[in-house]
Protein backbone atom coordinates (compact mmCIF):
# COMPACT_ATOMS: atom_id res chain seq x y z
CA UNK A 1 0.00 0.00 0.00
CA UNK A 2 1.44 3.36 -0.99
CA UNK A 3 1.89 6.24 1.44
CA UNK A 4 -0.99 8.16 -0.15
CA UNK A 5 -3.28 5.13 0.09
CA UNK A 6 -2.34 4.72 3.74
CA UNK A 7 -3.07 8.38 4.45
CA UNK A 8 -6.46 8.15 2.72
CA UNK A 9 -7.39 4.93 4.53
CA UNK A 10 -6.17 6.26 7.88
CA UNK A 11 -8.07 9.52 7.43
CA UNK A 12 -11.22 7.64 6.50
CA UNK A 13 -11.00 5.32 9.49
CA UNK A 14 -10.22 8.24 11.82
CA UNK A 15 -13.25 10.11 10.52
CA UNK A 16 -15.50 7.05 10.82
CA UNK A 17 -14.37 6.40 14.39
CA UNK A 18 -14.77 10.04 15.42
CA UNK A 19 -18.31 10.11 14.01
CA UNK A 20 -19.17 6.85 15.76
CA UNK A 21 -17.79 8.15 19.05
CA UNK A 22 -19.68 11.43 18.88
CA UNK A 23 -22.87 9.64 17.79
CA UNK A 24 -22.72 7.14 20.67
CA UNK A 25 -22.18 9.97 23.16
CA UNK A 26 -24.91 12.14 21.62
CA UNK A 27 -27.47 9.32 21.46
CA UNK A 28 -26.75 8.43 25.10
CA UNK A 29 -27.69 11.89 26.40
CA UNK A 30 -31.46 11.17 26.56
CA UNK A 31 -30.67 8.07 28.64
CA UNK A 32 -29.13 10.31 31.28
CA UNK A 33 -32.28 12.42 31.45
CA UNK A 34 -34.47 9.34 31.84
CA UNK A 35 -32.23 7.79 34.48
CA UNK A 36 -31.92 11.08 36.39
CA UNK A 37 -35.72 11.45 36.40
CA UNK A 38 -36.09 7.96 37.90
CA UNK A 39 -33.51 8.69 40.60
CA UNK A 40 -34.52 11.95 42.29
CA UNK A 41 -31.56 13.86 43.69
CA UNK A 42 -33.22 14.37 47.06
CA UNK A 43 -33.90 10.66 47.72
CA UNK A 44 -30.75 8.79 46.71
CA UNK A 45 -28.03 11.33 45.95
CA UNK A 46 -25.03 8.96 46.23
CA UNK A 47 -26.71 6.14 44.35
CA UNK A 48 -27.71 8.63 41.66
CA UNK A 49 -24.08 9.71 41.21
CA UNK A 50 -22.93 6.12 40.93
CA UNK A 51 -25.68 5.20 38.48
CA UNK A 52 -25.14 8.20 36.22
CA UNK A 53 -21.35 7.87 36.22
CA UNK A 54 -21.61 4.13 35.62
CA UNK A 55 -23.84 4.80 32.62
CA UNK A 56 -21.36 7.37 31.31
CA UNK A 57 -18.45 4.96 31.67
CA UNK A 58 -20.38 2.11 30.02
CA UNK A 59 -21.27 4.34 27.08
CA UNK A 60 -17.62 5.32 26.65
CA UNK A 61 -16.33 1.75 27.01
CA UNK A 62 -18.79 0.69 24.30
CA UNK A 63 -17.71 3.51 21.97
CA UNK A 64 -14.00 2.83 22.43
CA UNK A 65 -14.44 -0.93 22.03
CA UNK A 66 -16.28 -0.50 18.73
CA UNK A 67 -13.45 1.70 17.48
CA UNK A 68 -10.72 -0.75 18.50
CA UNK A 69 -12.60 -3.50 16.65
CA UNK A 70 -12.81 -1.30 13.54
CA UNK A 71 -9.06 -0.70 13.65
CA UNK A 72 -8.27 -4.37 14.36
CA UNK A 73 -10.36 -5.63 11.45
CA UNK A 74 -8.97 -2.95 9.14
CA UNK A 75 -5.38 -3.84 9.99
CA UNK A 76 -6.17 -7.52 9.46
CA UNK A 77 -7.85 -6.83 6.09
CA UNK A 78 -4.87 -4.92 4.73
CA UNK A 79 -2.84 -8.01 5.68
CA UNK A 80 -0.55 -6.13 8.00
CA UNK A 81 -0.81 -8.79 10.72
CA UNK A 82 -1.37 -12.56 10.54
CA UNK A 83 -4.49 -13.10 12.68
CA UNK A 84 -7.35 -11.32 14.46
CA UNK A 85 -5.89 -11.83 17.92
CA UNK A 86 -2.60 -10.15 17.01
CA UNK A 87 -4.42 -7.43 15.11
CA UNK A 88 -6.76 -6.72 18.04
CA UNK A 89 -3.83 -6.59 20.45
CA UNK A 90 -1.88 -4.24 18.17
CA UNK A 91 -4.92 -2.00 17.60
CA UNK A 92 -5.62 -1.77 21.33
CA UNK A 93 -2.04 -0.97 22.25
CA UNK A 94 -1.79 1.60 19.46
CA UNK A 95 -5.24 3.15 20.07
CA UNK A 96 -4.39 3.72 23.72
CA UNK A 97 -1.02 5.14 22.60
CA UNK A 98 0.70 2.72 24.93
CA UNK A 99 2.76 1.29 22.07
CA UNK A 100 4.73 -1.57 23.60
CA UNK A 101 6.73 -1.99 20.40
CA UNK A 102 6.64 -5.79 20.50
CA UNK A 103 4.63 -5.78 17.26
CA UNK A 104 5.66 -3.34 14.56
CA UNK A 105 3.99 -2.94 11.18
CA UNK A 106 5.99 -2.84 7.99
CA UNK A 107 6.15 0.18 5.71
CA UNK A 108 2.99 -0.94 3.88
CA UNK A 109 0.82 -0.16 6.93
CA UNK A 110 2.91 1.98 9.26
CA UNK A 111 1.16 5.24 8.41
CA UNK A 112 -2.28 3.68 8.87
CA UNK A 113 -1.28 2.71 12.42
CA UNK A 114 -0.40 6.29 13.28
CA UNK A 115 -3.99 7.27 12.50
CA UNK A 116 -5.13 4.61 14.98
CA UNK A 117 -3.13 6.39 17.69
CA UNK A 118 -4.50 9.78 16.64
CA UNK A 119 -8.02 8.36 16.86
CA UNK A 120 -7.39 7.22 20.42
CA UNK A 121 -6.01 10.60 21.43
CA UNK A 122 -8.95 12.43 19.89
CA UNK A 123 -11.68 10.21 21.28
CA UNK A 124 -10.16 9.95 24.75
CA UNK A 125 -10.24 13.75 24.80
CA UNK A 126 -13.90 13.73 23.82
CA UNK A 127 -14.54 11.11 26.51
CA UNK A 128 -12.86 13.23 29.15
CA UNK A 129 -14.93 16.27 28.19
CA UNK A 130 -18.08 14.14 28.29
CA UNK A 131 -17.30 12.81 31.78
CA UNK A 132 -16.55 16.32 33.02
CA UNK A 133 -19.87 17.48 31.57
CA UNK A 134 -21.72 14.68 33.33
CA UNK A 135 -19.97 15.46 36.62
CA UNK A 136 -20.67 19.18 36.45
CA UNK A 137 -24.32 18.41 35.82
CA UNK A 138 -24.59 15.83 38.63
CA UNK A 139 -22.58 17.48 41.40
CA UNK A 140 -24.63 20.68 41.83
CA UNK A 141 -27.71 18.48 42.34
CA UNK A 142 -25.88 16.50 45.01
CA UNK A 143 -24.79 19.59 46.88
CA UNK A 144 -28.36 20.92 46.78
CA UNK A 145 -29.73 17.67 48.15
CA UNK A 146 -27.06 17.59 50.92
CA UNK A 147 -28.20 21.03 52.11
CA UNK A 148 -31.82 19.89 52.16
CA UNK A 149 -31.15 16.80 54.27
Amino acid sequence: MSDVQQIVLGTGLLTLCAVIHVAVVAFSVPLFGRLAARLPANRWPRFRIVALLALAVLVLVFAHTVQVWIWAVSILVIAALPDLSTSFYFATVTYTTLGYGDIVLGPEARIVATFCAITGLLTFGISTAFLIGVLTRILPDVFKSDRNV
